[in-house]
């Protein structure tokens, strides 16, 4: 028992050095991970409130920006409401208090325009054709004519212009002054091919005619007392003058023109290719076989549709002419039907050669349906050009020339630019003269 107390003794004192070597070792390492557990909880705590402090900077950034967003588009609301509320209003007082052209009727449009050309006013006259033509000045001189004042005119021309309103109408467009259209040169062949047989071929034959636009001219004398004369309709007036100018020239070129004498055209009694029908004689001595020869001359469908054109005195004549049985050949009109020269209309017209007429192929009438025959056009309208000084020469059954600086007075020169061309020489019947 001793013993054992002895070796206890001695094992506790041989081991009592280690073991407290042991027991600082642990307090030490206790100690150093309590401080480590320690720093680490207050790294822990730096970076919480680290990322604390970030998070609630972007929080404060976030919303200052949402703010900053809110603000702006209510702004940019606010002045786009105004700018649409300015322009609404604008556009209000624009359309009560401005007048539109649209209101304003065809006659003061053609007033306004005819007052600001005697006037020579240029700038009320841009505002016209801006406004009522969508054009400016014309690069050659004068300015277009107003729409309703050129729908008068063309009105009063194709009623009583016989080239514009019997003549087949193709207007020009685009550049030139030229262009070249199809005539029909000669009639379809028809055959009757054998069985099995080769088929000829059945279609027109067709050439190409030139036609070309020139310029026509008219001077029309007016006096200025007649632009302030509300009582006076201006564009009945304006259009019946002007139309009466153009018309009659038109007619005398294309019906009766004579290159060899000055004109532009060669007029249809003086076209190449045309049908010749010679007469017994002059004028004078005109018979009621003459006329019926020139209705057979043409093509079956220009006999059905055509019409004679001859001058009142040519046809004075032709009212005395009887049948054989004693039947004038001029037919009386019968309820609404027009009278008839062999059961074909007839129109008569001061352009062509008189019943003075005579010598061998001397032209004075002809047989046509010029629809068919005959092509006008035109281009650009009317252009216009007020004169106020120089001398107007007047026509035979005027008494005297006009000088319009002495007779207080100014003058409407007209411009515009037509043509017409033959299409079908073959269908036209032109009635000649022959020595007695």
């Amino acid at each position: 028992m001793q013993n054992k107390r002895t070796d206890n003794a001695i094992f506790n004192k041989r081991s009592e050095p280690r073991w407290h070597g042991r027991k600082t070792f642990l307090i030490v390492f206790f100690k150093k991970m309590q401080t480590e557990t320690k720093e680490k909880k207050e790294e822990k705590k730096e970076k919480e409130e680290k990322m604390d402090t970030e998070g609630l900077k972007k929080y404060i950034q976030a919303e200052a920006l949402d703010a900053l967003d809110s603000a702006l588009d209510k702004k940019a609301n606010e002045l786009t409401e105004k700018f649409l509320n300015g322009v609404a209003e604008q556009r209000k007082k624009a359309i009560e208090t401005s007048k539109t052209p649209k209101k304003t009727s065809d006659e003061e449009i053609v007033r306004k325009w005819f007052k600001a050309l005697v006037m020579k006013d240029g700038s009320a006259m841009a505002q016209i054709q801006k406004d009522y033509l969508q054009t400016g000045e014309d690069t050659q001189g004068g300015y277009l004519v107003p729409a309703p004042l050129l729908a008068e005119v063309q009105r009063f021309t194709e009623e009583n212009g016989i080239a514009r309103r019997d003549m087949r109408y193709l207007p020009f467009s685009g550049p030139g002054n030229e262009r070249r259209i199809p005539a029909l040169a000669s009639s379809v062949s028809v055959f009757w091919p054998d069985e099995a047989g080769v088929k000829s071929s059945t279609k027109p034959t067709f050439a190409l005619v030139t036609q070309t636009l020139k310029k026509i001219a008219a001077i029309v004398p007016l006096t200025e007392e007649i632009v302030e004369d509300s009582a006076i309709n201006l564009i009945s007036l304006l259009g019946e003058l002007i139309g009466e100018a153009v018309l009659e020239e038109e007619d005398r070129v294309f019906l009766a023109g004579d290159t060899g004498d000055g004109d532009p055209y060669d007029g249809v009694i003086n076209a190449a290719n045309v049908v010749p029908v010679e007469t017994t004689g002059a004028v004078a001595d005109l018979t009621a076989d003459d006329l019926n020869n020139a209705i057979y001359a043409v093509p079956t469908s220009v006999q059905k549709t055509g019409k004679f054109y001859l001058s009142p005195t040519a046809f004075q004549i032709i009212q005395q002419l009887k049948d054989n049985n004693g039947n004038y050949i001029v037919q009386t009109p019968i309820g609404n039907q027009p009278p008839t020269l062999w059961n074909r209309p007839y129109e008569l017209t001061n352009v062509l050669p008189d019943s003075s007429a005579s010598g061998d192929g001397t032209p004075f009438g002809f047989f046509t349906d010029l629809r068919k025959t005959c092509v006008y056009g035109d281009k650009a309208g009317l252009k216009v050009k007020i004169l106020e000084e120089g001398i107007v020469k007047s026509a035979e059954e005027s008494p005297s020339d006009l000088n319009l600086a002495t007779q207080d007075m100014i003058a409407m020169r007209v411009v515009k630019r037509v043509g017409y061309v033959p299409v079908l020489p073959s269908g036209i019947a032109v009635l000649q003269t022959t020595e007695s």
